[in-house]
């Protein structure tokens, strides 16, 4: 049933993620943020779900659908919601490892990604930055998305965050883009 869904997502201006998107939207305006992540936790779930079923042929994987699905990732980046990041986290995760993206795309993800970074999901966004930098050809970002990553240490350790890190997963490229953008 989802690549029907899916195809119907695709096809139609008023899809089913646009729905799930607005009521989860209207839901935090009716009984909060906070009751919805604890008694609704399924709506990300399939909220992510239905977005990952859009990366299920990355053939069919062209800028026109992407241009359609990045507002729809980019609220679940931007919320205040730890579960609606969450899901948004493993979405971008899953298109970096199954579609092969063009630097527009991805310097505007790995933008994303560092400009929206929050205290409490901090090392789920970290991590999602370097599998995109592990799955991709990053070959630069701009000095000042670099510069917001770094002044985040007051609020956010982020150094500690990218330590550990490499002492888990292959970090190298990440470090070559960030000292040749800041040397």
């Amino acid at each position: 049933p989802f690549a029907s869904i899916a195809k119907a997502t695709l096809a139609s201006k008023h899809s089913i993620i646009s729905c799930i998107t607005d009521h989860i939207r209207k839901a935090v305006d009716i009984v909060g943020s906070d009751y919805l992540e604890i008694k609704h936790p399924i709506l990300f779930n399939f909220h992510a779900k239905l977005l990952l079923s859009m990366f299920n042929d990355p053939e069919k994987v062209d800028e026109m659908m992407l241009a359609k699905l990045m507002p729809f990732i980019e609220n679940g980046v931007k919320s205040p919601m730890k579960s609606f990041r969450y899901s948004a986290l493993v979405v971008i995760s899953q298109l970096v490892l199954t579609v092969k993206l063009k630097e527009e795309v991805l310097n505007s993800l790995c933008k994303l990604l560092i400009t929206k970074l929050r205290a409490e999901t901090a090392t789920a966004s970290l991590s999602t930055l370097m599998v995109v930098f592990q799955q991709q050809n990053v070959q630069n970002l701009s000095k000042n998305t670099l510069k917001k990553l770094l002044r985040h240490d007051e609020s956010i350790d982020v150094w500690k965050i990218l330590k550990d890190l490499a002492e888990r997963t292959d970090t190298t490229k990440f470090y070559n883009v960030l000292w040749a953008e800041l040397v």
